[in-house]
């Protein structure tokens, strides 16, 4: 398998130098293209065909010269002469591909892109066969495979019955691959498998809260924890102590999704939650965040320092990856030295050195930390400060010229001072290396197609902070549910609140005031407290109360 990964690229950088040398495209082309296919997270060859300023004829012949494959034009291929069914019809959607022979071990498949190597390699496991790509125009094959599918709609819902062969191996793959394109396409976060006495219990975590996908009984809970655990290269035979692993999910377009699965043995078996790291749903701009302007002016302000420390707080599920994402994607220039160091990676990001630490090693935070200090660093990213010597390693490289971005588990962003002084960091060395501190919520957006007005009682609006004349407007919305939401909401937003650290908040720290003080301070001087963010989403109509107040506790 490496030796023809190895192969793929090797073809793919000929296909490169052939394009440039045979005058099909110019260095400026090529460049736009590979940098669309990295936006888009979609295959070069994908935005090749689909840039109209190039030769389609010209670059079809390439590719069938550079890959060393052969062609069939599909004009003249008969659809009922074609091996029926051989692959599934979702498989045949999924990947866009066409079985045009089959001779023993042997299967002819009609592909527009031959660097779909995932591909071949799902449909060749489904199979038993042995694969023989045969390059085919991508237009003609789009037509015929509209001629030849039944129905458009794949994968189809879950359901709680399994299928009468549910026993077999290959209806448990199609169950977990169901299951997999299920929650990519209901936009879920997490997927969490549990075994039960009497069944096995899926659910999904869309937008932040859980809700029950399927059941399956007794007789599937085994097999289906152990698909996906092969799927991860995991120890099938280890149930007994926790696991950690990765896999990646083939999605239409030729785009491949990252999951996360972690173990953790229960009383009736492995319990496994399957993080889905969609990194087109991960829309790393600052205006996606949520902020005001003032609070986004205050970030990308903070962001400018060449050195000092920015924090992100909140707890688990708040978002605070995706803003220290954010962060390094706004500064993630060829022209400076990034390195992050996490656990484990969330997303890639080509241009940074990310580092994943691996406590079996003794490959730590601040072990890694040390080594970027001696790697001529401009930018670090750490995951988490969870210890003192993490947080003085990362406080005196904010001190010595470097542009350090962490993250903390407090519930505000004064707290954050607390936290770092009872790690026993020196009130100097706080007040001299913070530049910001961000304490974040996420909080579900109401469906814009179904939201309802909220009439509250008057006390209640008044106890929330609203005036006499938004009262009157009557700006407060409710969740309702319409077939595109279900429950009312669609998506999430953050609610922030951010503690620029002035010369005044650092006199406060360098003279032992209390975080209530300091809290005080920072609101007299402007600081929109969580409470008031959330505040301001609720009269601008993008969150409810009730979710308000999940949120915000205080």
């Amino acid at each position: 398998m490496k030796e023809i990964k190895k192969m793929e690229n090797l073809a793919s950088h000929h296909f490169f130098e052939y394009l440039i040398a045979e005058g099909i495209v110019t260095n400026e082309q090529l460049s736009f293209v590979l940098e669309e296919a990295r936006h888009q997270q979609v295959s070069f060859i994908s935005c090749l065909m689909n840039d109209k300023t190039i030769d389609p004829s010209r670059l079809f012949s390439g590719l069938s010269h550079v890959f060393c494959l052969s062609t069939v034009d599909l004009d003249s291929v008969d659809p009922l002469q074609l091996p029926g069914d051989v692959i599934e019809e979702r498989l045949l959607q999924k990947y866009q591909v066409l079985p045009l022979w089959q001779e023993k071990e042997k299967l002819g498949l009609a592909i527009a892109d031959p660097t779909q190597q995932l591909a071949i390699d799902d449909i060749s496991f489904h199979t038993g066969l042995i694969i023989e790509k045969i390059l085919v125009e991508p237009e003609k094959l789009k037509q015929l495979l509209a001629k030849i599918t039944k129905k458009p709609d794949f994968p189809q819902k879950i359901t709680d019955e399994p299928d009468k062969n549910a026993d077999s191996e290959i209806a448990v793959i199609q169950t977990v691959s169901q299951l997999l394109q299920s929650a990519i396409e209901r936009g879920a976060s997490d997927i969490h498998v549990e075994p039960y006495q009497d069944h096995l219990q899926i659910r999904f975590r869309i937008d932040g809260l859980l809700y029950l996908a399927a059941k399956f009984p007794v007789t599937l809970i085994q097999r289906i924890i152990t698909r996906f655990k092969i799927m991860s290269q995991l120890d099938i035979a280890e149930r007994r102590i926790p696991q950690d692993g990765r896999f990646q999910v083939a999605e239409a377009n030729h785009r491949n999704i990252d999951c996360r699965i972690s173990t953790c043995p229960t009383l009736y078996g492995e319990k496994l939650v399957i993080r889905i790291l969609d990194s087109n749903k991960m829309l790393l701009a600052v205006d996606k965040l949520g902020m005001t302007i003032k609070q986004k002016n205050c970030f990308l302000q903070a962001l400018q320092c060449p050195h000092g420390m920015v924090l992100v707080t909140g707890p688990t599920g708040s978002g605070k990856t995706i803003t220290l994402y954010t962060a390094l994607n706004i500064l993630n220039t060829s022209q400076l030295n990034i390195s992050s160091v996490e656990n484990p990676i969330e997303i890639v990001l080509p241009g940074i050195n990310q580092v994943n630490t691996n406590p079996k090693i003794g490959l730590d935070f601040a072990k890694v930390l040390r080594a970027f200090l001696r790697q001529d660093p401009d930018i670090m990213m750490v995951g988490e400060m969870r210890d003192q010597e993490t947080a003085e390693i990362g406080i005196k490289a904010a001190q010595t010229g470097h542009l350090v971005l962490s993250s903390l588990h407090t519930n505000s962003a004064v707290e954050s001072l607390v936290r770092l002084l009872n790690m026993g960091i020196p009130a100097y060395n706080v007040a001299s290396s913070l530049n910001l501190i961000i304490a974040q919520r996420l909080a579900r957006r109401l469906c814009a197609r179904c939201k309802i007005k909220d009439n509250l009682p008057e006390n209640v609006l008044l106890a929330l902070g609203l005036s006499h004349a938004e009262i009157k407007s009557n700006l407060l919305f409710a969740a309702q549910g319409c077939s595109e939401c279900t429950d009312g909401y669609r998506g999430r937003t953050g609610i922030f609140e951010m503690l620029l650290i002035t010369d005044e908040i650092k006199s406060l720290i360098l003279n032992n005031c209390d975080a209530q003080e300091i809290a005080q301070h920072a609101q007299i001087k402007g600081m929109q407290t969580l409470y008031a963010s959330a505040l301001e989403k609720l009269k601008q109509g993008e969150i409810s109360l009730l979710e308000m107040k999940r949120i915000i506790k205080d």
